[in-house]
């Protein structure tokens, strides 16, 4: 007879417990997911909202795109899905806002060339990014990082406002490990070199948005139960645990915690204490989101912007606004004729009282997008908790919590692999493989 399959139960349907069912499920694994609310995603959902006279449109909770990497754990879910990316058009206009105005994207050679604040010798010091070699592979902070390969010049007038866009913290609060992908860039010969040899990233858009993924994934697993949301552990004999829910039980060989921080450090509280403990530290960012639609045409200076804009402010320059981008005008999710734009609020940056409510978040927008109309339509969508700040130190405090929990039981996410999809993927998929569950 065949042996029995091992019978895994994991709380959580976010993008992380999706993820971990998939590669457990390709491992045959037997398993069932909680999710406690009546959606599976979590932040990565694409959520409807229509126009100002019913128009079909949608906004996204989590990232616009998808950034795929060549051969990368991403890219191969993608393929198993059969999810295509809807591959981007040509990039509207990108911009660093510094020094009360904007200056074109440092992403890009012209805007390198044209970066305010750095000196000819900051600017040369760029050019010598391929010659530095690896770091020892001692932890360091994302500004130790990138002042390493790039040079203080970048760290001091450009990082600040990348990393505010990307991870809404300022990078000497954050380690390296936050982006998995800079060691393994490092490892490989440095950003430049680094991305030649392991692979150039693709953006796409699957069909249906972002949280097109998140609904994929739960269709094709076919064992994701919605409006369950674990209460209490119990441990069993053998290493094996009771969950127990509103009106509910259910008994596993393995549990998966791949819930928020605070939750799972609730749950762990009575029967972990220590690993407990190490989850509520792990600071996390409350972020307040802006979703607003404007008319078109905008009058001059807003040449490009029908194919999509992005704009990063210096911190604390925009006073708390850390940035803005919109869709492409062609973009599905968007509503014809209207630009859809997102601005972000807060993180780990202090925030200007008058950047409360939407009219003073307007009028700091208007200071660096004098060319945006009045909104037509504004939603906020507010997201506590959505981004763990990674501190220095993190790696090793992430290790001592996944080595003290108790036998068969299991914990993922944001906070282990890092917040960009990307990383999940390859973190969960990376997880599977080597845990012994």
């Amino acid at each position: 007879m065949d042996a029995p399959r091992t019978r895994i139960l994991i709380l959580g349907g976010g993008l992380s417990g999706l993820l971990a069912a998939w590669q457990l499920r390709r491992l045959d694994r037997a398993i069932e997911v909680w999710e406690a609310s009546s959606a599976v995603g979590g932040w990565a959902q694409t959520l409807a909202w229509p126009g100002p006279h019913g128009e079909a449109g949608f906004l996204e909770r989590g990232p616009q795109s998808l950034r795929v990497g060549r051969g990368g754990a991403l890219e191969r879910l993608l393929r198993d899905l059969d999810l295509e990316l809807r591959p981007p058009g040509p990039k509207g206009p990108r911009w660093l806002g510094k020094g009360g105005r904007r200056h074109p994207s440092p992403a890009s050679l012209a805007g390198l060339v044209r970066a305010p604040g750095l000196s000819l010798g900051e600017k040369l010091r760029l050019l010598a990014e391929p010659l530095i070699p690896p770091g020892d592979g001692a932890e360091e902070t994302l500004r130790a990082f990138f002042a390493r390969r790039l040079g203080e010049g970048f760290a001091r007038e450009l990082l600040p406002a990348l990393v505010a866009g990307v991870l809404a913290a300022p990078p000497e609060r954050l380690s390296a490990d936050a982006l998995p992908r800079l060691r393994r860039l490092d490892e490989k010969g440095g950003l430049l070199l680094g991305g030649l040899r392991v692979g150039l990233e693709r953006t796409g858009l699957p069909a249906g948005g972002t949280g097109a993924l998140a609904q994929a994934l739960a269709a094709r697993l076919g064992c994701v139960r919605t409006n369950r949301a674990a209460r209490t552990l119990e441990p069993l004999p053998e290493g094996r645990w009771q969950v127990h829910g509103e009106g509910l039980s259910q008994a596993a060989d393995a549990v998966v915690l791949a819930l928020p921080a605070q939750v799972a450090a609730g749950l762990l509280r009575p029967v972990a204490p220590e690993p407990s403990a190490l989850l509520e530290a792990i600071p996390r960012l409350d972020l307040r989101v802006w979703h607003s639609r404007h008319a078109l045409p905008l009058g001059g200076g807003s040449a490009g912007w029908e194919r999509g804009f992005g704009l990063l402010i210096h911190p604390p320059e925009g006073h708390g606004l850390l940035g803005s981008v919109s869709f492409a005008a062609d973009d599905p999710r968007g509503v014809p004729g209207l630009l859809q734009v997102r601005s972000y609020v807060g993180g780990a940056h202090p925030v200007a009282p008058g950047l409360e409510a939407w009219p003073g978040v307007f009028q700091e927008l208007r200071r660096w997008l004098p060319e945006l109309t009045e909104p037509l339509q504004v939603r906020e969508e507010a997201c506590p908790g959505a981004f763990p700040l990674l501190e220095p130190g993190h790696r090793a405090r992430a290790a001592r919590l996944a080595a003290g929990l108790p036998r068969g039981l299991h914990w993922l996410g944001a906070a282990r692999f890092g917040p960009g999809v990307p990383d999940l993927a390859e973190g969960t998929e990376a997880w599977a493989a080597s845990a012994a569950i």
